[in-house]
C-alpha cells in the first residue's frame, strides 16, 4: 500500500548512517519493523530526538539482537537501541568503511 497522504519517505534519505551517530550514548526507540524486500532483511524504523530514520539489520546486528534474547524482529518494537561505530568491509566500496553495530538493547 502506498502512502500519498504525506511527503514522508519521499524527500532525501532517511536511513541511519554511521556519520549520523555523533554520540554513542544516543538512544533510538524502535517504532516499527518493516521488510526490506530488495535485500530480504528486517528494516527498523527508529526515532531519536523526534527524528525518524530507518536501519537495515545485517547478519551481524541480527545475530547480536537474537543473542540478547529478542525472539523475532517484531519483538524489537518499543525497545531502546544504542549503536557504536566500527570499521567493516563494504563489498560495494571494496574497502573498510564506518559501519554501525548495535551494542545495547533494552
Amino acid at each position: 500500500m502506498d502512502n500519498t497522504e504525506s511527503w514522508d519517505g519521499f524527500l532525501g534519505s532517511n536511513f541511519l548512517k554511521a556519520e549520523d551517530v555523533k554520540d554513542i550514548e544516543t538512544i533510538y526507540i524502535v517504532k516499527n519493523v518493516e521488510m526490506d524486500v530488495e535485500n530480504n532483511r528486517p528494516l527498523l524504523v527508529l526515532e531519536s530526538a523526534g527524528i525518524t530514520t530507518k536501519f537495515g539489520l545485517n547478519v551481524t546486528n541480527s545475530q547480536f539482537v537474537k543473542n540478547e534474547g529478542i525472539n523475532s524482529p517484531r519483538d524489537l518494537i518499543g525497545k531502546q537501541i544504542k549503536f557504536k561505530i566500527v570499521q567493516a568491509f563494504s563489498p560495494n566500496a571494496k574497502k573498510e568503511v564506518d559501519s554501525l553495530r548495535i551494542v545495547e538493547v533494552k
